[in-house]
């Protein structure tokens, strides 16, 4: 197979202009309307009168970044299907954080998680959980804008430092301008678009092949369909029990106690709605999950008797998926574009959760038990903490350029 150049065209770059344009426009429109954000309620809990399924959407994608697109795609590529695994642990650990978590939580109603340890351990307890989770959260973030800036731009020829730049900034925009409505509802338009890029690689690879038998039966031929792994070895790399049992565990620390995903579900007017939202988003999460996996077995195929990697093509497994995009939806104008809109919706959804969920612990954490503040200053302060914090994304998107960390252990 000949060597694939860059190929990110003009019609693909107005494709991605469009989705940040509009994620950026869906800011604004929240600025403006409704109560224009001037209560830390509406700025941090949509007022608690959010829809039930813009809330399961954000909860989804928040949980799968673009690190996660990309990281899953080149797992089932490179070792096969065990991981897919995984989503088991996800319907045996929602009845957990539904009916033992989030009914404690819902009852606080605090912007703030932490406040429950305070009132079980004290503020110095609150303080270090919630230091822990900053600190966290600040460093994940950028490493979730840098991974696919870098992995995208050294296959499809975008700019790396113009990529970070332009989607940290118009994420920082509506993340500051809109608040948690803007967050919710760019969130869901940019879900679609993840499930969009991935299922372009499922119906290219279906076309070329005819259906999907061919690459499911190369993926068995080449040893890449495995989902009964049941060995105690801690050195295999993946087995049915870290991946159920594992998965629980994960699972509950994102969902049952997260701040961001937490601080979502407080957005619903009642607690039934919230759990509604929480069981509604399993099946979307398990599509998408399921269909990257799909698509990493479907890269597989068609690059079944030229590897990339050892062909020289691209440099490491992070870059599968941006390859496939240049190299078999190229003859479509527009399409990588729209594809690579996907994938980076993942770090759009991601960071502006991020940047949400930090301004809210800061005032509430951090501010808030050493001085008073009125209720008409808050808004203010809480838009000034979601800049700084956009900021820092972007620079330490910049200073992670220094990592060699592949896309999957980055996301660990």
């Amino acid at each position: 197979m000949e060597s694939t150049q860059p190929s990110f065209l003009l019609p693909d770059y107005l494709v991605l202009a469009a989705v940040l344009l509009c994620s950026s426009l869906i800011g604004l429109y929240y600025r403006f309307s409704g109560g224009k954000q001037k209560t830390q309620r509406e700025y941090l809990l949509a007022d608690g009168g959010a829809a039930i399924i813009p809330v399961a959407f954000s909860l989804m994608a928040s949980f799968m970044s673009a690190i996660t697109l990309l990281g899953v795609s080149q797992e089932n590529y490179t070792y096969g299907t065990q991981f897919v695994m995984i989503n088991l642990s996800y319907v045996i650990s929602t009845p957990i954080a539904a009916y033992v978590f989030l009914p404690v939580f819902y009852g606080l109603q605090s912007a703030s998680v932490y406040k429950y340890l305070e009132k079980r351990f004290g503020y110095p307890t609150r303080l270090l959980a919630s230091l822990a989770f900053t600190l966290q959260m600040v460093l994940y973030m950028g490493i979730v804008l840098y991974a696919p800036a870098l992995a995208l731009s050294a296959v499809t020829g975008l700019h790396f430092e113009g990529a970070v730049i332009a989607i940290g900034l118009v994420c920082t925009f509506y993340s500051t301008l809109g608040g948690m409505k803007a967050v919710l509802m760019t969130d869901l338009f940019q879900s679609l678009l993840m499930f969009a890029a991935v299922f372009s690689v499922i119906i290219c690879c279906w076309v070329d092949a005819g259906s999907l038998w061919p690459v499911l039966e190369n993926a068995h031929l080449r040893g890449r369909i495995q989902f009964l792994e049941m060995s105690f070895d801690p050195t295999v790399r993946h087995t049915v029990w870290s991946q159920v049992f594992g998965g629980c565990f994960v699972y509950c620390s994102l969902y049952a106690v997260n701040q961001a995903q937490v601080q979502r579900l407080l957005t619903l007017p009642t607690l039934r709605s919230a759990q509604a939202a929480l069981w509604i988003q399993v099946p979307i999460l398990m599509v998408l999950s399921l269909s990257t996996s799909l698509a990493g077995l479907c890269i597989f195929y068609r690059y079944r008797d030229c590897d990339p990697i050892m062909s020289g093509q691209i440099r490491s497994g992070d870059q599968l998926l941006p390859l496939y995009i240049v190299d078999r939806m190229s003859e479509i104008p527009g399409l990588p574009g729209l594809a690579v809109a996907g994938i980076f919706s993942g770090s759009l959804s991601t960071v502006s959760s991020a940047i949400n969920s930090l301004a809210a612990v800061t005032l509430e954490d951090y501010i808030r038990p050493f001085i008073t503040l009125s209720d008409s200053s808050t808004p203010f302060i809480l838009k000034i903490l979601a800049l700084v914090f956009g900021a820092i994304c972007i620079a330490l998107a910049f200073l992670a350029d220094i990592l060699g960390t592949g896309v999957l252990q980055a996301s660990l």
